[in-house]
């Protein structure tokens, strides 16, 4: 007789085998694909591009793939699927806006966030992911954002001191990621949940420590989700989540034991915002925030909101656990490399800090309306982000057939020339967005380089016939259309107050250690050595002004 655990793991392999046999079969729908340049060689389960297309060193790999076969690119991805890595302007707005219901959300992102988090914006498509949006969309105008400042400086005068303090014999190496990701933790922690994490006070609550882990965790097994859709069609979760508990898999239960305690977390503050809510308004004022966080805001909207556009407890919940994923690492990893730029380039950090104690000299916290008004910040943030974006590329799926039209054409396999492609259903898209940010054809030939100065002049014409339709700085950073990040002021924000407190009072430089960015679903530096340990490190001597 076979016990529960074998027969659980016979099927787990029975249903990987389906699926490679499913998508092998699907790669033979593609072959129109074999028309399109890229490296001719198909890859197997563990080698070929798909081990260096979502590798951590995968950033060399994606350098070599543009240089060699420009904007359009096919490649053989998990399993031997063919797939297709784009950077052409006229393409991406195609993916991401005129054709968005075509180019959707892969199957493996949904499924798994779905399980994960709930039913959030990470998780869901169509009217209900608009309804949502819809929803959300107040709280992240310009008027919320003005009342969002001031916590914003609060937050980071807390990381000043305990900065101060650590400098105050001199100077100190510091890993600043990770302070970095406790700032961006607690500003997304108050100014979207109106919760303090405690980071600055010295507390390491159950809450913290469990969403710290969660993204090293799920980068760590981030290959194996392409499976999971598989499985998650055929199973109840409930006998999923037991047959992942009985695999002796330590990384994924130690992610099943994060998201329980995500969930737990996040539906005790859900609980209590809705007992002061209850009280009325003199009880929510009273909450870290004044009851002006992104959560509180929604919880006041929804029950007097039309039926259709009400959200639901559970997607309440889901949302708090994915403002924390998606507002925290993106930011951290915004901060750290702009931090790391300034450090390489110190002719820069002394020109901003020029700046931002030119504009202190009235203020000792700058208002919103000043910080958007800084040109050389804004010069700084512009570049930073649009060299080096968080998320460096993004993954869809085709829905159906359907054609991709090219803002230059392409020669195919056989040296026609090629206006268009013809893209299969079912068929993986890899939009990169870092190549596509830094195409010399669009910004000029120093379109590669860190250049804040590019910012204080008119743009290139080029820049302007490209139409690059994301919603940020003629960049596809934050993507554009109905899926594009809906927190990105949030977050343009954040990088503004952080370093107009932080430029002033301290001195950033390198030190002999080797940085390598290690390249994921966001970015994040590390040690030359240390690059699939997953945790942030970058080392820093940091010394007051």
């Amino acid at each position: 007789m076979f016990s529960l655990f074998e027969v659980a793991a016979y099927a787990l392999v029975a249903l990987a085998g389906a699926a490679t046999l499913t998508l092998l079969r699907h790669r033979f729908r593609q072959r129109g694909l074999l028309e399109i340049p890229g490296p001719s060689n198909p890859s197997l389960l563990w080698e070929g591009h798909w081990k260096h297309i979502f590798n951590p060193y995968a950033y060399p790999f994606h350098e070599g793939l543009y240089s060699t076969y420009g904007n359009v690119a096919r490649i053989y991805g998990f399993l031997g699927d063919i797939q297709l890595v784009v950077s052409d302007p006229k393409a991406c707005n195609n993916i991401f806006i005129k054709d968005q219901p075509i180019f959707e959300m892969t199957e493996a992102f949904l499924r798994t966030n779905m399980r994960s988090t709930g039913p959030s914006l990470f998780a869901t498509t169509g009217t209900q992911h608009r309804m949502q949006r819809k929803l959300l969309n107040p709280a992240f105008n310009i008027k919320h954002m003005r009342h969002m400042t001031p916590i914003f400086h609060r937050i980071t005068n807390q990381l000043r001191e305990n900065l101060w303090s650590i400098v105050s014999n001199g100077p100190e190496e510091i890993n600043v990621a990770d302070w970095m990701g406790n700032l961006a933790l607690e500003l997304i922690g108050q100014a979207g949940l109106g919760y303090s994490f405690g980071i600055f006070e010295g507390r390491n609550d159950e809450y913290c420590r469990a969403f710290k882990e969660w993204m090293p965790t799920f980068s760590s097994l981030a290959v194996f989700r392409y499976l999971f859709p598989y499985v998650d069609k055929i199973f109840h979760p409930k006998v999923l989540k037991l047959l992942g508990r009985m695999l002796p898999w330590q990384k994924l239960n130690h992610l099943m034991d994060l998201a329980e305690t995500l969930d737990s977390k996040s539906r005790g503050i859900y609980e209590a915002k809705k007992r002061l809510l209850e009280l009325g308004d003199d009880a929510t004022v009273k909450q870290i925030g004044d009851g002006k966080d992104i959560i509180s805001l929604l919880m006041r909207a929804s029950p007097t909101g039309p039926d259709d556009i009400q959200l639901s407890e559970e997607e309440l919940v889901a949302q708090m656990a994915v403002f924390l994923i998606a507002g925290t690492d993106t930011t951290s990893t915004a901060l750290s490399r702009t931090l790391h730029l300034l450090a390489l380039h110190p002719d820069v950090q002394d020109k901003l800090r020029n700046e931002l104690k030119d504009a202190h000299e009235d203020n000792e916290e700058l208002t919103h309306d000043q910080l958007v008004s800084l040109p050389f910040l804004e010069a700084v943030c512009r570049e930073t982000l649009r060299l080096y974006p968080p998320v460096p590329g993004v993954m869809r799926t085709t829905r159906s057939d359907v054609v991709l039209p090219l803002s230059s054409p392409i020669q195919d396999v056989d040296g026609r020339e090629v206006h268009e492609i013809f893209v299969p259903k079912h068929t993986n898209v890899f939009a990169q967005i870092s190549n596509l940010n830094r195409d010399p054809s669009i910004w000029g030939a120093d379109a590669a380089e860190w250049k804040p100065e590019r910012w204080l002049a008119p743009l290139p014409q080029s820049v302007g016939d490209a139409n690059i339709q994301g919603v940020y700085a003629n960049t596809m950073t934050f993507t554009g259309g109905t899926r594009a990040c809906i927190g990105f002021k949030f977050s343009q924000l954040e990088m503004k107050v952080v370093l107009s407190q932080i430029i002033p009072a301290f001195r950033f430089a390198p030190t002999e250690a080797e940085i390598v960015w290690r390249f994921g679903i966001i970015s994040s530096p590390s040690v030359k050595g240390s690059v699939r340990t997953f945790h942030p490190k970058l080392p820093m001597l940091v010394s007051r002004v």
